[in-house]
């Protein structure tokens, strides 16, 4: 099964859950600048820092269709660990006609004041995170 993991983190927050994910999938992870477009990817992780999604995810994902991605898992990192980006994320891929999995999922993440960051408890979390979502599609 042909399956990616991109992310943006300009913090590494991103990077870290998304290394985790890697490697439970074992596979890659890759930053979505200067990610190649991905082509018959039968599920694709993505995850983006900040209560927003940034403009290079928003861009990413409104370039995909049904013929280069058909499933598609979600994370965020955020000091409230709020959900405002897995929405946004969500919207612009299932209008696109790509499967958007339940479950998505919030980590913490570097804020101006908080300093959090994803810790030992959310990396399994992650781990365990890409399991349930790759045994959702079998």
């Amino acid at each position: 099964m042909n399956v990616k993991v991109y992310y943006v983190s300009p913090k590494g927050c991103a990077e870290t859950i998304a290394d985790a994910i890697a490697k439970e999938l074992k596979c890659t992870k890759e930053a979505l600048m200067p990610a190649y477009m991905p082509e018959n990817v039968s599920m694709m992780f993505i995850g983006c820092e900040g209560r927003k999604a940034d403009k290079v995810t928003l861009g990413f994902l409104s370039s995909l269709n049904v013929n280069r991605v058909r499933n598609a898992a979600l994370f965020s990192c955020s000091p409230k660990r709020e959900n405002t980006a897995i929405i946004q994320m969500r919207e612009i891929l299932e209008s696109k006609g790509i499967n958007v999995l339940e479950g998505s999922k919030a980590f913490p993440g570097k804020g101006f004041l908080s300093g959090k960051k994803p810790g030992l408890e959310d990396l399994e979390a992650a781990r365990k995170f890409a399991a349930e979502s790759m045994n959702s599609i079998k």
